[in-house]
């Protein structure tokens, strides 16, 4: 028994393409923005080494959150050039944004964790040095 896909009308398919059109825009700026700072970052490696890991960081992250965004973008491209698949790229295309945001959030939670442990550590510090005063 063959199952019936659901297929988008045109104006649905008109919204999916100009929002694929945008997350494709958006992806390619943040590949060029994350080599620009893996290049920013061997740069930095001969005139100021200390600070070149966080230009390569950044650069390899705005790449991957590129790249994730241009492979949802695909999808939902797919969705509006092809019949009979839509649910299965709307899949995809969620399942690509889902990796992009798991990313997203679980750089935040490292980000709010490490910010907690320096608020921490100031107090305590503070604290001490009230001590020692």
């Amino acid at each position: 028994m063959e199952t019936q896909q659901y297929e988008f009308d045109q104006s649905q398919n008109e919204l999916i393409a100009d929002l694929a059109k945008k997350m494709s825009f958006v992806g390619y700026f943040l590949i060029v923005i994350g080599i620009l700072g893996i290049i920013s970052g061997i740069i930095a490696l001969f005139n100021s080494p200390s600070v070149s890991a966080n230009y390569f960081i950044n650069g390899i992250v705005n790449t991957i959150f590129g790249v994730w965004l241009n492979k949802a973008a695909s999808s939902f491209k797919q969705i509006v050039e092809t019949r009979g698949n839509d649910i299965v790229n709307l899949m995809g295309a969620l399942g690509e944004l889902r990796k992009l945001f798991g990313l997203i959030y679980w750089l935040l939670i490292i980000a709010l964790i490490f910010l907690a442990i320096g608020l921490l550590v100031g107090i305590v510090l503070g604290i001490m040095a009230g001590g020692a005063g």
